[in-house]
């Protein structure tokens, strides 16, 4: 086992889409199926549970994003003819010979700038934030949430807009966090504080930083691409060898030893019917005692 430490984990889950680049400050963990349409910065000591990333620049450090999120889907134009993409982009029907002459229109583009995610943000499952949205450090999204405009730092939005439920701490201890920005810090760093107790925490943390000299820790940036994704080849399966001939199966007589013979190998089919060797008159017997043996339905 390499001593090297992972600097992504499950890097399998970490699709890419238009030869998305992505920029991760490992550690990272993609773990389920994560999908990239354009250049994105990931902060070390996030997590994906899937989703998609679409037009989204930077996703900070310390973030949790659960399965279904979608961030910075493609706006499409509201004051052409139609909203459709057939207009502005020749390859989106062009595969087809009655979507090949429409003489697509250049010019348009997406209006609003990526979505922007900070640190310490928790995006809950299905949430949709839009293109143009900045989610503030420490914030949380609901789940099922469609956040369409910005998200203040320690905001707690939901809904469909997402609207501000609450906040998850007062001003002071906000401006604080803010002012210490305690994800500069790896949690080997952050061990021994009391993380149940942000007021305690902060306090422990300034004094490590003023006495005894703490300094952010650097991660490592390392760029992925669709071109190093490709699973290493595996050695093909051979199927396992079965000899030539299976030793015939004995049927146990002795009533003993049919009790300690095992399972039966007789085919469930056969067990239903008595066997045809035996005299038509205990043939007919048997029926009568077990009758859904006969024709008909079980009873």
């Amino acid at each position: 086992m390499s001593s090297t430490p992972q600097h992504v984990r499950s890097r399998k889950n970490l699709r890419h889409h238009r030869a998305s680049r992505v920029e991760v400050e490992g550690p990272v963990w993609f773990m389920s199926a994560t999908v990239t349409k354009m250049p994105v910065r990931i902060g070390a000591f996030s997590y994906f549970v899937g989703g998609l990333l679409d037009g989204c620049s930077e996703i900070g450090r310390y973030c949790s994003i659960a399965a279904g999120v979608r961030i910075g889907d493609p706006d499409h134009p509201t004051d052409w003819l139609s909203t459709s993409p057939f207009q502005y982009d020749a390859r989106r029907f062009g595969w087809h010979p009655d979507g090949a002459e429409v003489g697509a229109l250049p010019g348009w583009a997406p209006t609003r700038e990526p979505a922007r995610i900070g640190n310490d943000v928790w995006i809950g499952a299905d949430a949709v934030i839009l293109r143009g949205v900045s989610v503030g450090d420490g914030a949380v999204i609901a789940a099922g949430a469609v956040v369409t405009k910005d998200v203040a730092p320690y905001a707690i939005v939901g809904g469909v807009p997402a609207k501000v439920l609450r906040h998850r701490f007062d001003d002071d201890l906000v401006a604080e966090l803010l002012e210490l920005q305690w994800w500069r810090f790896s949690p080997r760093q952050l061990a021994g504080l009391r993380f149940d107790e942000p007021r305690a925490a902060l306090a422990e943390l300034r004094r490590r930083i003023e006495e005894d000299g703490l300094r952010p820790w650097q991660g490592e940036w390392r760029t992925y691409t669709a071109d190093d994704a490709q699973p290493a080849a595996q050695p093909a399966t051979q199927p396992a060898t079965q000899p030539a001939t299976q030793p015939a199966t004995q049927p146990a007589t002795d009533p003993a030893a049919r009790r300690t013979a095992g399972p039966s190998t007789v085919p469930a089919a056969a067990k239903r019917i008595a066997p045809p060797n035996l005299p038509e008159a205990e043939r007919a017997g048997r029926r009568s005692r077990l009758p859904w043996l006969t024709r008909g339905p079980r009873p």
